[in-house]
């Protein structure tokens, strides 16, 4: 793996030192779609809070490596040749030392004012384990299903946040943590959301929340749908591969929103009951 922040020979193109200035270190990954890349990180140079921006380079082919122009505004580049999927964005983990980090699929545009918002969110909530815009409530059973959660007024509390995560740096911690505990070493492409917001649960006791909704269009993550060529969502085990997961972490203690509601709900009628 290559990563530095001064050495060219490291395989950083931009040679400017970036420190811990900034608030956010920003993560995305290039693989199969450069373009994508491309005009994130140009949306991500442009941000109303500045970030650093890091790029997880693990294209197999030259047809894939990202254009002259995009490496050269990028802050931080890290390149290998192992393919993890997603997961690739926390390879070099103990690298990563701003204060929060913003997590980003390759297939979405940013707003210009999507890092302002996740900055400001984190300070309003405090205590939390990852913030998103798109997560998901699973039933009681833990049983994966899709379908999007509605952002309201306040911070909806999720069992999941996907697409793009906003963490503090200190708790990344759990990833590792939690892996070995589930003992998750046999899949390839492990599922790097769910493994991340279970692992603050589980590790730290924090949960996931979707930020209040703010009518201004610049603040999402998703301000622009990009080509989704490639996902690993498209292919015809995607949701087995999934439900697989969160059947370990369910045996290993997880405890889904709805089912610690219900437990809740029980004890609180029982202690009404008693009295």
């Amino acid at each position: 793996m290559v990563g530095c922040d001064l050495d060219p020979a490291c395989g950083i193109v931009n040679p400017k030192w970036t420190d811990a200035m900034n608030a956010v270190e920003v993560v995305v990954i290039n693989w199969k779609r450069p373009g994508n890349v491309g005009r994130i990180v140009a949306a991500l140079k442009a941000q109303t809070e500045e970030c650093t921006v890091t790029v997880c380079d693990c294209h197999p082919s030259a047809e894939f490596a990202l254009a002259d122009s995009t490496l050269a505004s990028v802050d931080r580049l890290y390149r290998w040749q192992r393919n993890c999927g997603a997961y690739n964005r926390y390879v070099p983990a103990g690298g990563y030392d701003h204060t929060y980090t913003l997590f980003l699929d390759d297939d979405m545009l940013p707003g210009l004012r999507c890092v302002e918002h996740f900055i400001r969110s984190a300070r309003e909530i405090e205590t939390f384990g990852v913030l998103g815009q798109l997560g998901r409530i699973l039933p009681a059973d833990g049983v994966y299903r899709y379908g999007d959660v509605p952002r309201g007024p306040a911070f909806v509390e999720t069992d999941l946040v996907v697409r793009g995560y906003f963490v503090r740096t200190s708790n990344l911690w759990c990833v590792g943590r939690f892996r070995w505990i589930m003992n998750y070493f046999d899949e390839f492409l492990p599922e790097d959301d769910l493994l991340l917001c279970i692992s603050l649960r589980m590790c730290a006791g924090l949960g996931c929340y979707l930020t209040p909704h703010d009518p201004d269009i610049e603040t999402l993550m998703n301000k622009e749908e990009l080509s989704r060529e490639y996902a690993l969502s498209m292919r015809a085990e995607h949701l087995d591969k999934r439900r697989d997961f969160l059947r370990r972490a369910v045996a290993c203690g997880w405890v889904p929103l709805r089912a610690r509601n219900n437990s809740r709900n029980i004890a609180s009628m029982m202690l009404m009951d008693s009295e």
